[in-house]
């Protein structure tokens, strides 16, 4: 009886697999779909700091969107609210780029443009469906989360562009500077892609639409607020890249440590 049951199992083994039936591999995972049943990547020690980093980034970017409609004072001019937020952007690359190189942080800004278009697609969604009778504020949801398509436009190619000039700058600095003068590198890659930022953003955005002396002045008073805020942050660049690199300096101890 025993042997007749183990006769029948072999058989079921080694039979051909029926139309339509997936053939297992020999570790026992379908071969339609070999990424089945395959173990966890391991998670390295400094990866939830990346995976942080990359949150904070992609927040801090849909956020800037969000709030440039909204005009403040700051006492000697005005401003869009964005233009306090969207320099952490810069900050956060030029940090990934220092710790985990140049291909992650432009892998990031990828995932940050992706993202920001993902959302725009949604909040246009949102805005085209047809609102109860009673929902009385539709315009004002509509001002705030139906960004105008050229804004948009404007938006998406300035932040590809000066993004990727940044981490290129920093990058191409920290190889002249072999690894020096982090404050350097941040600062002069971040003053250069703002300048980009700003002038290609407003250009795309308002020419034609306000005089050109006028787009000059956006341009020349915004640039020097994120310039000055860029000065600002070297701390927190370097806060940020010495936590960054503090599971990858625990790991490598860990590893020079073992017999």
């Amino acid at each position: 009886m025993h042997m007749e049951a183990e006769v029948n199992a072999r058989t079921h083994e080694n039979r051909a697999p029926r139309s339509g039936e997936e053939k297992p591999n020999a570790d026992g995972r379908p071969t339609r779909f070999p990424w089945v049943g395959l173990p966890p990547y391991p998670l390295e020690e400094e990866t939830p700091r990346l995976i942080l980093l990359v949150a904070f980034f992609v927040a801090t970017i849909l956020t800037s969107n969000i709030t440039a409609i909204k005009i403040a004072d700051l006492g000697f001019t005005y401003a869009t609210v964005a233009i306090l937020f969207y320099p952490i952007s810069f900050i956060i690359a030029d940090t990934i780029a220092e710790v985990w190189g140049k291909p992650v942080a432009r892998r990031v800004i990828w995932i940050g443009l992706f993202t920001n278009a993902f959302v725009s697609v949604l909040f246009t969604l949102a805005v085209i469906m047809p609102p109860a009778p009673f929902f009385n504020e539709q315009d004002a949801y509509a001002l705030i989360l139906g960004g105008v398509p050229r804004i948009v436009l404007a938006s998406m190619s300035a932040y590809t562009i000066s993004q990727h000039l940044d981490v290129n700058i920093f990058i191409h600095l920290r190889q002249k500077t072999k690894g020096r003068h982090l404050w350097l590198r941040n600062n002069a890659a971040i003053l250069a892609s703002q300048l980009i930022d700003t002038t290609l953003f407003t250009l795309i955005a308002f020419y034609g639409v306000y005089p050109f002396y006028a787009l000059g002045e956006i341009i020349i008073t915004e640039y020097s607020i994120k310039a000055a805020l860029a000065l600002f942050g070297t701390p927190l660049t370097y806060m940020l890249v010495y936590w960054a690199r503090g599971g990858m300096r625990r790991a490598v101890k860990t590893e020079t440590s073992r017999p």
